[in-house]
């Protein structure tokens, strides 16, 4: 039971320190557990090679495989309901009276798609509002499933370019597999006047009593991370730019 506890000690604390050090790398979801799965790895490998006990590691691998992809969505779910939680508080659940906080999580919903977009990291992750897929989480689908939902949604311009920046950062290279279908992904929508107040609050993540200068620095804080320069998405940066200008507009 001890070596339980130490083993769950020393993932957590790998998994929070790599946190730290990536919170400004404009990492997807699985480029981060790809490192903190091989930084237990080295860790596990350093260990055993030390103990003398390497060898039998090769005998035990095959019986381990089966459950690592299950390990990993249980710390995917954990992962993401830890970045809700963060977010619950820098909306001012758990903070301090007149203690302000800068916003974690920003949303966007579209017919067919309602994406979180996490600023600390600036991963995505969404879930599926209709159609073959409702209710599925787009980080459970495979890139086949996430390649026919965009066949379906083309006709909605918004979720089409929505999913489209989703699959830009989480697959690399996803473009390949839109041979069966014509995919446009068309010019980004960029009309503050398309947009009302709740829906700009929701995409820069902020609440109604937010001020000019929240609106700025959480403005500056989201292109920091989805600017197209910076790996992001053409159609988020023109969302973001658009909730900005329709919240100054509205504070003149």
């Amino acid at each position: 039971m001890a070596r339980l506890i130490i083993l769950f000690v020393i993932a957590f604390l790998v998994f929070a320190g790599l946190r730290g050090v990536l919170a400004k790398k404009n990492l997807t979801v699985k480029q981060f557990f790809a490192i903190y799965f091989a930084t237990l790895l080295g860790i596990a490998l350093l260990f055993l090679a030390v103990t003398g006990r390497l060898h039998p590691l090769f005998a035990v691998l095959g019986a381990v495989l089966p459950f690592v992809s299950r390990i990993f969505a249980f710390i995917m779910r954990g992962a993401q309901a830890a970045a809700i939680f963060r977010a619950m508080r820098g909306m001012g659940w758990g903070a301090s009276a007149g203690q302000t906080q800068a916003p974690l999580s920003s949303e966007i919903t579209t017919h067919y798609i309602h994406m979180v977009l996490f600023h600390d990291t600036g991963m995505m992750d969404g879930t599926v509002l209709d159609g073959r897929f409702k209710d599925a989480k787009l980080a459970e689908l495979e890139l086949s499933q996430l390649v026919q939902l965009l066949a379906e949604i083309q006709s909605d311009p918004d979720s089409a370019n929505l999913l489209a920046a989703y699959l830009d950062r989480e697959h690399e290279g996803w473009q390949s597999m839109t041979e069966d279908f014509e995919y446009d992904r068309g010019s980004p929508s960029g009309d503050a006047g398309a947009m009302d107040e709740a829906q700009a609050l929701d995409i820069l993540g902020l609440d109604t009593a937010a001020t000019r200068h929240d609106i700025i620095q959480a403005h500056r804080r989201m292109m920091q991370k989805m600017h197209p320069d910076r790996g992001g998405s053409t159609y988020l940066a023109a969302k973001i730019n658009a909730a900005k200008d329709l919240l100054l507009q509205r504070r003149n």
